[in-house]
């Protein structure tokens, strides 16, 4: 450069400054003590200095106090044998501002020709790599997100997700329930389609565990897209921003377990019935036989008479108990054979006719067409007789409308016909609904309560169910069949 005329010498050196000032690096020029010569607008911009304030300053100053130490016998190592090359390979460097902060970098060294060892410069290239270090780690956390996502959409039990009443569920939580993700997509919705009219109560149970932190896990049954009644396990984690909830269907395990204990009780009840018919059908014989033979000696006297007559019927009445509660304790044996539903509602329908009385009450038959079924004739007869015979008692004496429609339905995931059973009555009580298949209640004067506990044990004998319609004006009864499959 001493060689060239000065005007030129000096256009190249403003040329070298300019490339210098624009360079996208921070440069820093060193000697061999290396204290600072120079520095460009990059330098001064990322660190908070002036010129003035760097120039001559060690360049220490920039690295970071906690590895201030080490970083000088590196750089007297460095300086001794200067080699073009990048530093901290494999590690994460940081640079540290006037005013304490630090920020990641990229540090290249290019020691620069020299003429002996005392003029040995090194040029210092800085990145500010603050931009690409988020970008990373903002591409690790969409991955690490996708994985995740990935992992819990897959898991085989339901997860959700729940964060300011808006939940994520997973693809098991759409085949527990039958709703997309779309239509679960708030707290509102969740309850709502879930449990129908018994959604402000278990909402306030779970506003309720969550103020406690949820401390227990929770056995709930829900209502499915499709109709079908599930049961599901439900635990939940969280804290004020965000909850977790896992869910398992437990239908088949709840239903095993409502097997083994309905079995033992009705196998204690069938001995009680045995032990207590045995011992009792002498006494009822005798006491039948002698109101009998009162009854012909007080032909005479209507009062007394009208009293036999009386505990005649109260014998019959507590023989018909034994009956009932004998035939609620026995084992169902089916006789299945293919039959013509319609058949079997309207010649049940036909035998309630004496039952009617003076009410006016019109038979709707809204069927346009019903597929046969494999069906215990007696049985299943015995199933739609206590159903229409307490339509007929829930209509007033002016009469009401009964009807039986039918449709295609999912019953444990397989096909399955459902036929409804509706009367236009005053409907049922809280109470009555919740304990409609409940052994020996009822709200008739006269009657066992044992009706409709039959009418499941008949319906689950079939692998069907029966269960109550929504809470509509009038009472609904849903009887499903499993259908054959071809």
């Amino acid at each position: 450069m001493s060689n060239l005329p000065a005007d030129a010498s000096h256009a190249l050196e403003e040329r070298f400054r300019l490339l210098l000032e624009a360079s996208p690096a921070g440069v820093i020029l060193v000697d061999r003590e290396a204290r600072i010569l120079l520095i460009n607008q990059r330098v001064e911009s990322w660190f908070g200095y002036s010129r003035d304030e760097l120039i001559g300053q060690f360049i220490e100053v920039l690295v970071p106090d906690s590895v201030r130490p080490h970083h000088i016998p590196l750089r007297d190592g460095y300086l001794r044998a200067p080699t073009v090359r990048p530093i901290g390979s494999n590690r994460d460097l940081h640079a540290r501002r006037k005013d304490g902060s630090e920020f990641p970098c990229d540090i290249s060294l290019h020691p620069l020709p020299q003429k002996d060892d005392d003029d040995l410069q090194v040029m210092v290239h800085i990145v500010d790599i603050t931009e690409r270090k988020r970008l990373e780690a903002e591409r690790r956390q969409q991955e690490s997100h996708r994985r995740l996502r990935f992992m819990i959409d897959n898991l085989p039990a339901g997860a959700v997700y729940v964060s300011d009443q808006t939940i994520a569920a997973n693809r098991a939580t759409e085949g527990i329930t039958g709703y997309s993700r779309q239509e679960l997509r708030t707290i509102e919705n969740w309850f709502t389609q879930l449990f129908g009219d018994r959604a402000a109560e278990v909402q306030a149970q779970y506003n309720a565990d969550r103020a406690l932190r949820f401390p227990a896990t929770r056995t709930l049954e829900i209502i499915r897209k499709d109709g079908q009644r599930r049961w599901i396990e439900h635990a939940a984690y969280g804290d004020d921003q965000h909850e977790v909830w896992l869910l398992h269907d437990v239908t088949e395990r709840i239903r095993a377990q409502y097997q083994v204990v309905q079995g033992e009780r009705l196998a204690a009840i069938g001995e009680m019935m045995t032990a207590l018919a045995h011992e009792s059908r002498n006494a009822l014989q005798r006491s039948q036989a002698c109101l009998e033979m009162l009854e012909v000696d007080l032909e005479s006297q209507p009062e007394a008479l009208d009293l036999v007559r009386r505990a005649q019927r109260a014998v019959d009445e507590l023989q018909r108990l034994y009956e009932e509660v004998r035939e609620y304790a026995a084992p169902l044996r089916l006789e299945l054979q293919e039959s013509n539903l319609r058949e079997l509602w309207m010649e049940v329908w036909s035998n309630l006719a004496p039952s009617i009385g003076t009410k006016q009450i019109a038979f709707h038959d809204d069927c346009p067409f019903v597929p046969a079924a494999s069906v215990d004739r007696h049985r299943f007869c015995q199933v739609l007789r206590n159903v229409l015979e307490n339509s007929i008692a829930a209509l007033p004496s002016a009469g009401g409308i009964v009807s039986v429609t039918s449709l295609d339905a999912r019953l444990h995931g397989k096909p399955a016909l459902q036929i409804a059973i509706r009367d236009n009555g005053s409907g049922m009580s809280a109470e009555q609904r919740a304990r409609l298949f409940e052994p020996f209640f009822t709200t008739k004067a006269r009657g066992t309560g044992l009706g409709m506990p039959i009418a499941r044990r008949i319906m689950e004998a079939h692998r069907g169910e029966i269960e109550l319609g929504p809470a509509e004006s009038g009472t609904e009864i849903l009887l499903r069949l499993p259908m054959a499959t071809t």
